[in-house]
């Protein structure tokens, strides 16, 4: 993985190709056994298809962000949304080997003047609500 790999994610300029990558396929690894006995056939087959689509296209959306490097902030915002989208698939399985629960957290911010900007807005509306 990274460098740092218990340092956890907080916005997404922390996000690596790394970090997508090993959540990925810690996804899919979690589908296989599902798969080998469900067979080629059948619904249970269909719904793993899917939802290997659905993690696909988003870890590839991911990466090709990462690729780009400089996203302007509607870039950011797709990464924010599909960190959280893998992330939550994943983390029906947060108990298991693999899942690294130290660095795989839920984005609430694309980056710290985000954040410091919610918090504001969030201070100015409790200043207000006590003037009422």
């Amino acid at each position: 993985m990274n460098s740092e790999p218990h340092r956890s994610l907080r916005y997404v300029d922390d996000i690596t190709r790394d970090d997508v990558l090993a959540l990925e396929a810690f996804i899919y690894s979690q589908l296989q056994p599902v798969q080998d006995g469900a067979g080629e056939t059948g619904d249970t087959f269909c719904a793993l298809r899917s939802l290997e689509i659905l993690v696909c296209d988003s870890a590839g959306l991911l990466l090709a962000l990462l690729d780009q490097g400089g996203c302007g902030p509607e870039e950011r915002s797709d990464m924010l949304r599909e960190w959280n989208r893998l992330r939550t698939t994943a983390s029906w399985w947060e108990y298991r080997d693999g899942y690294d629960t130290d660095r795989w957290n839920r984005l609430e911010h694309v980056d710290a003047a985000a954040e410091a900007s919610h918090r504001a807005e969030i201070a100015r509306v409790q200043a207000t609500a006590g003037d009422v």
